[in-house]
């Protein structure tokens, strides 16, 4: 036979053979598959911040310590060590070395035991997979394993598997876990002495633990270090440098940051195991430092606590969630997430109400507010301090937080107003009907969170677009809501933005590192809470500051306690920028209005000033404050039309004030003008307001209290009268029972059954309601 036939027939038998051997092996996988699913075993759940950085981690379900990593994310060190201590030929042989096992099996029989190891990286690993006794029977059945990976993965794969699986003492698995629980560090961080020291540790995880077994894992260091040498893998020089760096001698904490988030996520995203959030770990720890600084002096005053927000506004996303100043306190219960925690709001919804009047033409910022004493069916709003101002810009009815205009505002928006506001821009703390709430919901009569107040001051941040917050990178906000127009937004800014301000921090008067902001603070009721939250065109910050445990406290004042870290955060914020603030929309105008009623000039008004408002939308009406009236010389009477003719008289220019608030700046010695009585032989009345009744309300119902005097339960007859009445008259069921000056206040003694009171001006304007006494 030919040399060539020979040849031939050998090659033939040899492809017979391997397929032969081929087609046993794809049987054997189908009879005995490989438990894939120990492959990758459940890991720790991981929390990172934005950036890709571990903020916490928890453990694996199984107690154990897992944070994979990918193979380019392993420390080339750390890769060389391993193949050169391990498996130098791991990229050549298919899963079984040879020469290893021959070497091996020799080495066994000389000392009549397993004395010598042939297990290759790809064979570790399936004994990790399905750990067997070392028998020469589990022997082979790791051998098939071997196959089995080699045949269904790549070389670098089953290194990455390698990595992942390998135990590192106690409940440490992993080269991820290790980097992070001995050196405080990642995987792809590690020198080549930490290198060394973790190619070693698996050979005897427990034996080898540094923190255990100090001098063992030195020795076993330092002989894998003399083995990259004899290897060429490190420079006698490097490995000096190795032998010289320390070993732990403990454990390192896993990172533990963003704890009340990352305990939260965790419960909530229970299938993922990685969570990326939107929060920024720089800006993060700015937050918690800036709070628990500003917590220091407020301690010795009983306030314990305190939380932050801070929300990136074109993103929307939550960049820093302190839930209090110390998680682990549990005194102050440092673990309740004062972020999440319902409290009341106090005075930090009241530009909300402004807002909505601004943009339904109901104020500009100069119009005149009313801050005169008012009763809504015997519900009476007082100020902070008890007093009034009468006559009150709104921009300063809303900067100085006065509750009577804010709470007259918000009667005044009627049916859709700041609840159903609240409710439309997400706010999830409103579980009753409006009803419920009623007028006191706008001086914080109701329950919100931090997180989500500070998203809707967010929203004018974003000019009237409302889009909620995220705090994972994977969800999808909400599609944009307008709720207000981006000229009411921008006006509202504006007039937040103001530092001559009555609630800026006393810390902060003189600071000329101040950003432009546009800030709020608000004191619940019983001062248990502190708010302030202000917000630029890149960011929205707001704190909260109080007791977890509700007591209130008389230093718990939004301005003072809440403020400073308000202040704190945005400066930090802002160091690096241009300081850039809000392009003022196109829909916004100047006009000069009057100075002093804050309407469009008329020709009577002697000096203006200058305002921004929304043209077609902004109140129009002209000054009717300032009035020219003719008055004769002789008699000192005002002549109307219908009665000037054959007078002498002059032209004077007089102020006239509305009737809610004319009465009570006389009483209260404000400068009012007194405007003359009409000539009493005009056969005219005068036009103008009627008087306005304050007491008793329409349809009120007066309930006598028994065994108590009626002279103890008389009603009150109080109205407000224009400074153009001299008198007025009280008329009760049709009888006169009393005349004098409308800044007179008259009590009657009740009697049962129904009433009606008419009160009449000099001038024959007149009002009147019905009320019962049972």
């Amino acid at each position: 036979m030919r040399r060539g036939d020979l040849h031939l027939r050998a090659t033939s038998s040899l492809s017979a053979v391997v397929i032969t051997v081929l087609v046993m092996l794809a049987m054997l996988d189908v009879l005995f598959p490989l438990p894939l699913q120990n492959l990758r075993p459940k890991p720790s759940q991981i929390v990172f911040d934005r950036n890709g950085r571990i903020l916490r981690v928890f453990l694996a379900p199984d107690d154990m310590w897992r944070i994979p990593v990918e193979l380019d994310s392993i420390s080339p060190a750390l890769k060389r060590a391993v193949l050169a201590h391990e498996d130098k030929y791991f990229y050549y042989h298919f899963g079984i070395n040879p020469v290893s096992v021959i070497r091996a099996m020799i080495a066994d029989m000389s000392a009549g035991r397993f004395a010598q190891g042939a297990s290759t990286i790809t064979m570790q690993v399936a004994r990790m997979i399905e750990p067997r006794e070392r028998t020469l029977g589990g022997k082979m059945v790791e051998a098939f394993r071997s196959l089995q990976l080699e045949l269904k993965y790549s070389k670098d794969d089953i290194l990455a598997f390698y990595f992942n699986l390998a135990p590192y003492g106690g409940n440490i698995v992993g080269v991820g876990a290790a980097s992070y629980l001995y050196f405080n560090k990642s995987a792809i961080q590690l020198s080549i002495g930490d290198a060394a020291l973790l190619a070693a540790i698996p050979e005897s995880p427990n034996r080898l633990r540094p923190d255990l077994r100090h001098d063992s894992a030195l020795k076993a260091r330092d002989r894998i270090l003399c083995e990259l040498v004899a290897e060429g893998i490190i420079s006698p020089d490097q490995k000096a440098e190795a032998l010289s760096e320390p070993i732990p001698t403990e454990l390192c904490s896993l990172p533990f940051e963003i704890p009340h988030l990352s305990t939260s996520l965790a419960r909530t995203c229970r299938r993922s195991d990685r969570i990326t959030t939107t929060i920024d770990a720089d800006v993060q720890r700015l937050a918690e430092e800036m709070l628990i600084k500003e917590l220091v002096p407020l301690r010795s005053q009983g306030i314990s606590n305190g939380s932050v927000v801070v929300i990136d506004n074109k993103s929307c996303d939550v960049l820093a969630l302190v839930g209090s100043g110390n998680f682990f306190d549990k005194a102050s219960h440092g673990e309740v997430n004062g972020a999440l925690s319902r409290r009341s709001p106090g005075s930090a919804l009241k530009p909300f109400a402004y807002a909505l009047a601004l943009s339904r033409g109901l104020i500009s910022p100069l119009s005149i507010l009313g801050d005169v004493p008012v009763n809504y069916c015997g519900y009476s709003p007082k100020n902070y301090d008890g007093k009034c101002l009468g006559a009150v810009t709104a921009k300063d009815a809303l900067t100085r937080s006065l509750n009577i205009p804010a709470v007259n505002l918000s009667a005044a928006l009627g049916e859709n107003g700041v609840y159903e506001f609240m409710r439309r821009a997400g706010v999830s703390t409103l579980p009753h009907p409006k009803e419920y709430y009623g007028l006191p919901l706008i001086l914080g009569g109701c329950e919100v969170t931090l997180l989500e107040l500070t998203s809707m001051y967010s929203g004018f941040a974003n000019l009237g677009d409302f889009r909620g917050f995220r705090l994972v990178t994977t969800d999808q906000l909400p599609a944009e809501r307008r709720l207000l127009s981006a000229e009411a937004c921008y006006i509202v800014s504006e007039m937040l933005a103001g530092r001559n301000r009555p609630d800026l921090p006393v810390s902060r008067e003189l600071a000329a590192d101040i950003p432009k902001v546009a800030w709020k603070t608000g004191t619940s009721y019983g001062r248990r809470d502190a708010w302030s939250i202000g917000y630029t065109p890149r960011f929205t910050v707001g704190v909260w500051v109080g007791n977890f445990n509700g007591r209130g406290v008389p230093e718990l004042v939004g301005s003072d306690a809440a403020a400073p870290a308000l202040f704190g955060i945005i400066s930090a914020l802002e160091e690096n920028t241009n300081g850039a603030w809000f392009v003022e929309p196109p829909g916004v105008d100047h006009r000069q209005v009057c100075s002093v009623s804050g309407m469009p000039l008329s020709e009577y008004c002697a000096s203006a000033r200058d305002e921004p408002c929304i043209p077609g939308v902004s109140p129009s009406s002209r000054c009717d404050t300032h009035q020219m009236i003719t008055v004769d010389k002789r008699t000192g009477y005002v002549l109307c039309r219908h009665c000037r003719t054959g007078h002498d008289c002059d032209e004077r220019i007089v102020e006239q004030w509305p009737v809610e608030m004319a009465t009570w700046m006389q009483r209260n010695g404000y400068p009012v003008d007194r405007i003359p009585e009409h000539n009493p032989r005009c056969p005219k009345v005068m036009a103008g307001c009627a008087p306005l009744i304050n007491s008793p309300q329409a349809n009120c119902v007066y309930k006598l209290r028994r065994g108590v005097e009626t002279d103890y339960q008389k009603i009150l007859l109080d109205a407000s009268a224009s400074n153009r009445a001299g008198k007025v008259f009280w008329f009760l069921d049709g009888e006169l029972v009393h005349c004098g000056a409308s800044t007179q206040r008259v009590f009657i003694e009740p009697k049962l059954g129904v009433h009606f009171v008419v009160c009449t001006d000099d001038e024959g304007r007149s009002s009147e309601v019905r009320f019962s006494v049972k």
